[in-house]
């Protein structure tokens, strides 16, 4: 271990073809209803979730009976608090809806009052004030994602402790941690943001307390960065971010080492500066992350609706569309498979206890991540290949269970 170490096409008909086709094309004052489309699924909440999603959406609507996923991007706490009540949450204004390589399609469609089906967040319900969920709805797990400090890349800084990050987002100007003590270079998110909330957890700063200056938004974070690196300003510049947009911003910016109460160093997310191979989060030692929430409406403890049931079973790993390698669209949009994970933890900032996944896919995930098999791991094509400390034939390679 390194220290200082982190789609609407669908049916086949030519009609089909031809709306969808129309429909990408057409300026936003002429999109659709998004009641219109096939089979819509409204989803709504995190943004951190957007580019795993996208991929998903893409592969789910290409299936024999198609899904088109409408998204709209509020914040994880307004996915929680779609949830938080028996009163159905409405949705207004334009949906974002993706084509067959999961890129937006223009304009989008028109909401008018549409259901929520899933609410997404970065956070456990409780880190949003929602201390319990009402009887019928359920808390769906994904993907792991961790949320990091980042600089631009000019930036000399290549650490931070926790006690530095509690007194920089929680006094700002008066900080006195050197040199993030201006608070219109110190970036942060917004109180809805699920980076902000499960940072805030970990650090003891209430999201809605941070100092800084605010961003509606990931990309808007990282123009600001970029700004303050324009003006001579990239040591004084610090921002939050979840790893989906670090990873794959990482010529503009740079994640820093995180080193949480007690360590006796920082560790990145990864192994190294320059790797994607979470090796730190999934053995524990970068400690601020947590996996990807879906609220949704349930009957007999199952989602009540088929179709958002396939959206959930889809980012939830539990059923997958066979034309969409999972493990492989995780690795390379930041995100960890559970399967790939040796810790967990059940609430956001909470103790880490030993996990061993059912089946474990992290020879798999670092591959696909890096682009190179790891160390220790051996390919396989079935469990007789494997040797006994590593018995099960899993994704080609062989692994522990």
């Amino acid at each position: 271990m390194t220290n200082y170490s982190r789609w609407v096409l669908g049916k086949g008909a030519a009609g089909a073809l031809a709306a969808a086709l129309a429909l990408a094309i057409a300026p936003a004052a002429h999109a659709a209803d998004c009641s219109t489309l096939m089979n819509p699924v409204y989803v709504a909440g995190s943004s951190a979730v957007k580019p795993f999603l996208a991929k998903v959406a893409a592969e789910l609507g290409k299936l024999s009976t198609p899904i088109t996923v409408v998204y709209q991007s509020q914040g994880s706490c307004v996915g929680v608090n779609y949830f938080s009540s028996d009163t159905p949450a409405k949705l207004t204004g334009t949906g974002v809806i993706f084509d067959a390589a999961g890129a937006d399609v223009a304009g989008g469609c028109t909401l008018s009052d549409n259901t929520v089906d899933i609410g997404v967040s970065d956070v456990y319900a409780a880190s949003c004030s929602v201390d319990s969920l009402p009887t019928g709805v359920k808390d769906f797990l994904g993907p792991i994602q961790a949320m990091t400090f980042v600089a631009p890349t000019a930036s000399t800084q290549t650490i931070i402790s926790s006690e530095a990050a509690y007194l920089v987002y929680g006094f700002g100007n008066d900080s006195e941690v050197a040199p993030w003590t201006d608070e219109t270079k110190i970036e942060q998110r917004s109180a809805t943001s699920g980076t902000q909330q499960m940072i805030g957890a970990f650090l003891g700063v209430p999201a809605a307390k941070f100092k800084g200056h605010a961003n509606a938004g990931s990309g808007d974070l990282i123009t600001s960065l970029d700004s303050s690196a324009a003006g001579g300003n990239a040591d004084k510049a610090i921002g939050i971010l979840a790893t989906d947009q670090a990873d794959k911003n990482r010529a503009k910016i740079k994640v820093l080492g995180y080193q949480h109460f007690a360590q006796s160093c920082a560790y990145w997310p990864d192994s190294t500066s320059t790797s994607f191979d979470k090796a730190n989060v999934r053995d524990g030692h970068y400690t601020i992350w947590g996996p990807l929430h879906m609220f949704a409406k349930t009957t007999d403890g199952d989602v009540t609706s088929a179709n958002a049931k396939k959206v959930v079973d889809a980012l939830a790993g539990a059923d997958v569309p066979e034309s969409l390698d999972l493990i492989q669209l995780e690795a390379k949009s930041g995100v960890v498979p559970t399967c790939a994970m040796r810790v967990t933890r059940t609430k956001d900032g909470g103790e880490l206890a030993s996990f061993a996944p059912d089946k474990g896919c992290g020879c798999k995930f670092e591959k696909e991540a890096t682009g190179a098999t790891p160390d220790g791991c051996k390919a396989c094509e079935k469990n007789e290949d494997c040797p006994s400390a590593a018995p099960a034939c899993n994704y080609n390679f062989c692994e522990v269970k």
